[in-house]
């Protein structure tokens, strides 16, 4: 605008003294008029038009605003010799704020407008069709908005498509660089951006810039790749036909690869290396590289893929048979029942099964033969003695045998040196194989206590376990891990023994038992009120001769009061009157009475020496549990029967003052452990009321028996 006024005031100036010194024709008026018009008209920035006749002036055109608008028109009038002037042909810029252009560049480079510019003159630096049809408007900030537009233009330039805003002072670039030399570019055009002026980043770099390359690196069935292919290749045929790794860091431009051969030249090279073994596979621009293993059917497929690749490409291939710089070896593991092997195998070499057992094998198989024959003489030596043992490993290769476990015994050590005798020649033999037995006979023992239960200790014979002893001697608890004696599997006539003392085990405290080669040895404590002298006479008879023992009651009893728990009868009891009684508990009347009496004769009889009213020597503890139940049954008030039966042996008077005897003895028995004399009777039927028929030794056996009947106080008999 100043330069405008400047302009306007010196041209005016010019024509005045250009007119005091001209001729009065009116022709020369006309031109001087114009002249000083065309000058003005050149000075305005956007451009007017000046049309003169005579001493007439009419000026068209745009200015900018109002202001330069009225400096013009003051110029125009300021003409000497201007008689009238019409400046209404003189049109101002419209306003626009924000003072904006964006210009959007396609993938094809060219451009489209939209906006403003200042003047014809920006139209023209531009120089660019892309802004002839751009209206001009007034409002732009400074002379260097147009610099700050054609910066933009350069750094616009650099996109494969995209679009710059310049707002007032403020330059938005969107878009998408192809590269990051592009998006350098970009920048550097950016930094010719005017001072003052704010520059909006929005673009992004579509490619790294990095050149085609991929590498894959086969092990184990799996691939680890890293690299970059082109979008002429689709990412399912990087990954088809290979298990992938976690390390697989493959990207995709968006790109065409420039070398049209690459994206094939790359498959062909994935294809060989499905066909490998372990491989390493490198592709780049004009050359393939592949090195590693496989089978030899792998190798040529590989080989001739590589044949057929383009002449422009480099091709290096290194490849070998995999297993060749293998040792052979084979590693089994043996627990007596199934085998696991594994290990590098010879061509068309299977382990073989210790025993015909089942071997989970998972070696591997090269392609090579065994040509010396040593290895597959080695492991087969080495099978055969592994299936000696009862446990063990085995590692074979072609110049040793290794074996480590456990053998039975140490007899097993021969066999071994024969079995490894036929070891090819030369080979390394070594072995560390354990005995679980070192061959000396069994010996082992058992104690028993009332109150702990029974353990066992020691080696036992061969066949022999702990379970089976414990059930022999019918104990509830037996603790203990006895070994064995693997070479000896002589029982001896130890169950034998325990079945017998089974049959006396309520009426014992303590037991001991030990067998050896020379023999067994019994210690017997027996619980107070036992008659010793009939178990001994009973054990003297029935125990097999080897076995020595020793009984004895048990000296000095405990304190009246004191109380135990029973294992083998599971129950509480409590020494009383210098006997152990259970402790029963039970709401006491005639049925529960019969109830709990029935308990007491289900776990043992009341027996008798033959034809005597004696016990025999394994009543006792039936005794002591029919007393308890019955001082409880008495306490309430009851009162009690003790009936003795015969079978229909013998005269009917005898059988009959036999049982009587009998159930006296069972009540003097009751009466000794606390039972109320007068709450007791005893009564003999003799054979007169049999349960089974006496014809047989089983009916016979039922039908001598004790009968024990209940009666509420001042009631009947309530059978």
């Amino acid at each position: 605008m100043r330069k405008l006024i400047g302009t306007i005031v010196l041209v005016a100036g010019v024509g005045t003294l250009g007119y005091i010194g001209m001729t009065q024709h009116a022709a020369r008026i006309q031109t001087a008029i114009g002249d000083d018009a065309l000058a003005i008209a050149a000075a305005a920035p956007l451009g007017v038009q000046t049309a003169v006749s005579g001493r007439d002036l009419v000026v068209t055109g745009l200015v900018t605003d109002a202001t330069e608008h009225a400096v013009l028109q003051a110029a125009f009038e300021g003409i000497d010799g201007l008689r009238s002037l019409d400046i209404n042909g003189v049109e101002t810029l419209p306003m626009a704020d924000p003072f904006q252009m964006q210009i959007s560049r396609d993938a094809d480079g060219s451009l489209s407008a939209v906006g403003v510019l200042p003047s014809d003159a920006a139209r023209t630096a531009l120089n660019n069709a892309a802004f002839d049809d751009v209206p001009l408007a007034s409002g732009m900030p400074d002379a260097a908005w147009v610099d700050a537009l054609q910066a933009g233009l350069i750094a616009l330039g650099q996109l494969g498509d995209g679009q710059i805003t310049l707002t007032n002072r403020t330059l938005t670039l969107e878009g998408a660089a192809r590269v990051p030399a592009d998006f350098d570019e970009m920048l550097l055009a950016i930094e010719a951006l005017p001072a003052g002026y704010t520059f909006e980043n929005q673009v992004t770099v579509m490619d790294d810039g990095e050149p085609l390359r991929l590498s894959m690196t086969l092990m184990d069935g799996a691939v680890d790749a890293t690299g970059k292919f082109p979008a002429d290749m689709q990412p399912d045929e990087v990954t088809e036909g290979f298990d992938i790794r976690e390390q697989f860091d493959v990207t995709q431009s968006v790109f065409l690869a420039a070398d049209p051969d690459w994206p094939d030249v790359a498959r062909v090279g994935m294809e060989a290396l499905a066909g490998l073994i372990e491989a390493d596979l490198v592709v780049e621009e004009g050359a393939l590289r592949i090195a590693g293993v496989g089978s030899p059917a792998g190798i040529a497929q590989a080989q001739s893929l590589m044949d057929g690749l383009p002449d422009t490409y480099s091709v290096s291939t290194e490849l070998g048979v995999w297993g060749a710089d293998f040792e052979l070896i084979l590693e089994m593991s043996w627990d007596g029942d199934s085998a696991d092997a594994g290990g590098t195998y010879p061509l068309d070499f299977m382990p073989r099964s210790p025993a015909g057992a089942v071997v989970a094998d998972t070696g591997r198989v090269l392609f090579l033969p065994d040509d010396t024959g040593e290895f597959t003489t080695n492991a087969n030596a080495g099978v055969a003695a592994l299936e000696l043992m009862d446990a063990g490993t085995l590692r074979a290769t072609q110049t040793s045998i290794t074996l480590t476990g456990e053998a039975a015994s140490p007899g097993v050590s021969a066999a071994l040196d024969e079995v490894l005798a036929g070891a090819a020649a030369g080979t390394e033999i070594a072995r560390d194989v354990i005995g679980l037995d070192d061959g000396s006979p069994a010996a082992w023992s058992l104690d028993y206590d009332v109150e702990r239960g029974a353990h066992i200790d020691g080696r036992l014979p061969n066949g022999l376990d702990a379970s089976i002893v414990g059930q022999a001697l019918g104990v509830n608890q037996l603790t203990g891990t006895p070994g064995t004696a693997l070479e000896d599997d002589e029982v001896g006539t130890s169950l034998e023994s325990f079945e017998i003392l089974s049959g006396y085990l309520r009426e014992v405290e303590t037991l001991s038992f030990s067998s050896d080669s020379s023999g067994s040895t019994l210690d017997l404590v027996l619980s107070p009120g036992v008659n010793v002298d009939l178990v001994a006479t009973e054990l003297a008879e029935n125990l097999p001769h080897d076995v020595s023992f020793s009984l004895r009651v048990m000296d000095p009893p405990p304190e009246d009061g004191t109380v135990r728990m029973n294992t083998l009868s599971d129950a509480e009891e409590v020494f009383t009157n210098g006997l152990w009684l259970p402790t029963v508990e039970f709401a006491a009347d005639a049925t529960e009475c019969d109830a709990q009496t029935l308990n007491v004769f289900e776990r043992g009889q009341i027996g008798f020496l033959s034809a005597s009213a004696r016990f025999d020597a394994t009543s006792a503890s039936t005794v002591n549990g029919l007393a308890a139940v019955a001082l409880a049954c008495v306490d309430a008030g009851l009162t009690l029967e003790v009936g003795g039966h015969t079978d229909a042996t013998g005269s009917v008077l005898a059988n009959q003052v036999l049982s009587a005897n009998r159930a006296s003895s069972v009540r003097t028995a009751l009466i000794e452990r606390g039972v109320p004399a007068g709450a007791i009777t005893a009564v003999g039927y003799g054979q007169s009321e049999p349960i089974e028929d006496n014809e047989t030794a089983e009916g016979r056996a039922a039908n001598r028996r004790t009968d024990i009947k209940w009666f509420a106080a001042g009631a009947e008999d309530n059978q």
